[in-house]
């Protein structure tokens, strides 16, 4: 049985500035949700990071369906609708088009599906296991660092080492978030024998993205999928952060949770923060975390889930960031927060130039560009002074 996982999240309005949706926004998705449920989707459940409200369906119409799409953003609108009712902050900010053209990718939300064969007879798929990672107030390369440790790096997957079936590699396709042509341009890496032109793109996380990954083993199971696009790329100026939303199945031939999450240990610097305009380390938080740490600390959650023969979710999800490990790594992501902090709105502690220049200090630059004058060489030449032998400075 083909099924496919579709992730769509978007920000549509949160209490008090960028914190987290209403309780009202939540129930009116989940109603509607729950309506579709056997009809449009085999199954479903809607979550909040920060301010952000995800939709995980599952279904049989493949990626990229437009009623699908539709389904999900006239969730969107109609969460945009009581937001504006109670008056929230940002009611439909990630809504960047009056209507899509059926897929909603490109129109503002993030999107992430993988179209699988649901087979409990397989021999490397008998069980389906899933992550649903979802981060708030990020730039769209806020997973790059975690995937590249998962599945080019034995020091963090020792997995790759002792499956035979990961040991043959993966595929991973890279999107430059930077083009603006008609479609998207990508390039497919085979790891690990390109792992480190897969880290010359990776490390430009404003530019690159990982999109999508493919197991080597069987060339046809996608075991990665992100919603990797850049909101001003799609608007044409500046409209928020990116906020990306990811799918990564597990076990098997694919790594397992623990191999996959153990590189968010590291709590990376990514982009986004404050006005998507500054550095700070991601805080691993539980689902339904709101935004409410000082100048909008990176967040993310990951949830585990299982699923039936017929493609519906197990009752029960295991909230991957919660537990002692993870509380020491929040104390550690914190220390690293304040030590960025200090350094102000200086240097590295600021988003690369590609994101300033689609915020207000790109006015501010240009407003000063016609008090600039050339200096002439005249003005800059000094006297030949000769100091006698012998004498000394004071």
């Amino acid at each position: 049985m083909l099924i496919t996982l579709s992730a769509i999240k978007a920000d549509v309005g949160s209490i008090g500035g960028h914190t987290r949706p209403t309780e009202r926004m939540l129930a009116e998705v989940r109603r509607r949700l729950a309506a579709a449920t056997g009809t449009l989707l085999i199954d479903g459940m809607v979550t909040h990071t920060g301010d952000d409200i995800a939709l995980l369906m599952s279904h049989t119409l493949g990626t990229g369906d437009d009623a699908v799409h539709k389904f999900s953003w006239d969730c969107f609108i109609a969460a945009t609708e009581i937001a504006q009712q109670e008056g929230c902050y940002g009611a439909g900010q990630d809504l960047l088009v009056d209507a899509p053209s059926g897929n909603v990718r490109g129109a503002g939300p993030g999107v992430a599906e993988i179209e699988f064969e649901r087979d409990p007879g397989s021999a490397d798929r008998p069980a389906e296991a899933f992550i649903v990672f979802t981060a708030d107030k990020c730039g769209p390369g806020a997973f790059n660092l975690p995937l590249y440790l998962a599945f080019c790096d034995p020091m963090h997957d020792g997995g790759l080492l002792l499956n035979p079936k990961m040991h043959r590699g993966f595929t991973l396709e890279i999107i430059d978030m930077d083009d603006k042509g008609d479609g998207d341009k990508i390039i497919r890496l085979d790891v690990p024998e390109r792992a480190w032109d897969v880290a010359a793109l990776l490390q430009n996380c404003d530019r690159f993205a990982i999109e999508g990954a493919w197991s080597r083993y069987r060339p046809s199971e996608q075991v990665v999928s992100v919603s990797a696009t850049r909101l001003h790329n799609i608007a044409g100026k500046y409209t928020g952060k990116d906020d990306p939303i990811a799918i990564v199945r597990t076990q098997g031939i694919f790594p397992a949770p623990e191999e996959v999450t153990e590189p968010f240990l590291i709590t990376p610097y990514v982009t986004g923060d404050a006005r998507g305009s500054h550095v700070m380390p991601l805080l691993p938080v539980p689902i339904n975390t709101a935004v409410n740490g000082p100048y909008c600390h990176p967040i993310c959650s990951g949830l585990a889930f299982s699923m039936t023969t017929n493609g519906r979710f197990t009752h029960e999800t295991v909230d991957l960031f919660e537990g002692p490990a993870w509380d020491e790594a929040r104390r550690r992501s914190q220390v690293k927060a304040l030590e960025m902090r200090k350094q102000g709105f200086f240097g590295a502690a600021m988003a690369g130039v590609t994101e300033i220049a689609y915020t207000g200090l790109v006015d501010t630059l240009n407003a000063l560009e016609p008090e600039f004058r050339m200096r002439s060489d005249a003005s800059v030449k000094h006297e030949d002074v000769r100091v006698p032998v012998g004498s000394a400075s004071r």
